[in-house]
């Protein structure tokens, strides 16, 4: 065995020696090779769509979702200010809220976090405090923000928060700037505050601590951002708000801040351009990074110009079917988005990493970038509770669920031509 080992090290010197391009090969760094994972994936049941039956299953535009430990799926409903709890056989199990002033009453809304108890709770930036409810859907407690210093609620304007498994927390991702700044202005207008305090940015992460008589805002961990020159807000003109949010928007291919929560506490996420998934204990300490030897592309002007046209293509088509709002002043700028579709900037290179999920139990899906970094979505890669890369799902099959559950249950958004939502309950089994 030894002699075949040394002969065969003394053929490859020799064929390196030979060939320069060989030796080329034999030294580049290992590429990563998928290893192909199939899914087996059995629709449990559907509700919502333009052709829903039942009037609780008329959903707004605007919906997120998550499963409890007995199955049930809780869904946030923000435009018609209720949450829908679905039993597991796709049954309604009750309503709970609507909009209002009184307890467990809703007015403005945006995101919500649900225990694996079946406890949830909702922010309320309207009401500037966070209701929490039981898994029967009574309200326990009503836990206020402290405004004094916070004039905007900042804390309670957020797309994305998470339930912390560790306690009575919720984990959120900041505010963008720009957003919490318009809102500083109007207010000073209108003589109700003239200093902000923001806190996190949306980049990103702070636990929001509802145990005492107020909730307590306490930063976890920065993101890394692209250096980019930034706009200045104070010397904007106030009514001019098109041109500053079109100067803060992210490139194309900006590295995005994808982030998710693990059921033990750990915090996973990607704010660069490389495959480097970070994990952090509960307070925000590295622990660990996820790597798979896939280097980022750089941006040709091919794929300039076919990414412009993918959203002016895009535009077009909602543009022919805009969705029904009832409200003028949401009517869309046509021509001022295809304007800042042509104008936004790139980035130099397009980011691996295009967004993660949790499992329920532990794992990771991590979904990357496909052969048109255009698309929005590509190939996902699965990694199971032990951090080892299991396999490779193909685009699209199936997409990114918008929600992990017990027993392999997973949901779906989707959307008709008209931008109707239906809720779509799968079950997944590994092949």
């Amino acid at each position: 065995m030894k002699l075949f080992l040394r002969a065969t090290r003394v053929f490859a010197a020799a064929l390196a020696a030979a060939c320069p391009m060989v030796a080329a090969l034999l030294a580049a760094p290992a590429v990563a090779q998928d290893q192909p994972l199939t899914v087996d994936m059995t629709e449990v049941y559907r509700v919502g769509g333009a052709s829903a039956r039942e009037e609780w299953a008329f959903f707004g535009p605007a919906l997120q979702a998550s499963f409890d430990g007995a199955g049930n799926l809780i869904v946030l409903d923000g435009f018609n200010h209720r949450v829908v709890v679905i039993g597991p056989d796709g049954q309604l199990a009750r309503v709970v809220g609507r909009e209002g002033q009184g307890p467990g009453e809703f007015q403005s809304v945006m995101a919500f976090a649900v225990w694996r108890d079946g406890r949830f709770a909702v922010p309320d930036m309207g009401r500037s405090a966070i209701q929490v409810f039981s898994p029967d859907g009574e309200l326990e407690r009503f836990v206020r923000m402290d405004d004094e210093d916070r004039p905007v609620s900042s804390a309670l304007f957020r797309g994305e928060i998470r339930a912390d498994p560790l306690g009575d927390r919720l984990i959120a991702r900041g505010v963008d700037g720009v957003l919490v700044e318009m809102v500083s202005r109007r207010n000073r207008r209108m003589g109700q505050a003239t200093e902000t305090q923001p806190g996190a940015d949306d980049r990103a992460l702070e636990t929001l601590d509802f145990s005492g008589d107020e909730v307590v805002q306490k930063p976890i961990l920065q993101g890394w951002r692209a250096p980019r020159p930034e706009p200045g807000l104070s010397s904007a003109n106030q009514e001019d708000w098109a041109r500053v949010v079109a100067a803060m928007e992210d490139r194309y291919f900006e590295p995005a801040f994808v982030w998710d929560v693990l059921p033990d506490g750990t915090i996973a996420w990607s704010d660069s351009s490389a495959y480097a998934i970070k994990l952090a204990s509960p307070d925000g300490s590295v622990i660990d990074v996820l790597r798979r030897p896939l280097a980022p592309q750089a941006v040709s002007q091919r794929i300039r110009r076919e990414t412009i046209a993918y959203h002016i293509e895009r535009l077009d088509e909602s543009s022919r079917n805009p969705p029904s709002t009832g409200l003028p002043f949401l009517t869309p700028d046509v021509e001022g988005r295809r304007r800042r579709i042509q104008e936004r900037g790139f980035y130099h290179e397009i980011p691996v990493v295009l967004g993660l999920k949790a499992t329920w139990d532990g794992g990771l899906w991590i979904q990357r970038r496909g052969e048109d970094p255009w698309l929005e979505e590509g190939p996902i890669d699965v990694f199971n509770a032990n951090r080892e890369y299991l396999g490779t799902l193909p685009a699209g099959d199936p997409p990114m669920p918008a929600a992990f559950g017990p027993d392999g249950l997973v949901v779906h958004l989707q959307r008709d031509e008209f931008d109707v939502p239906t809720l779509v309950v799968s079950r997944l089994r590994e092949e």
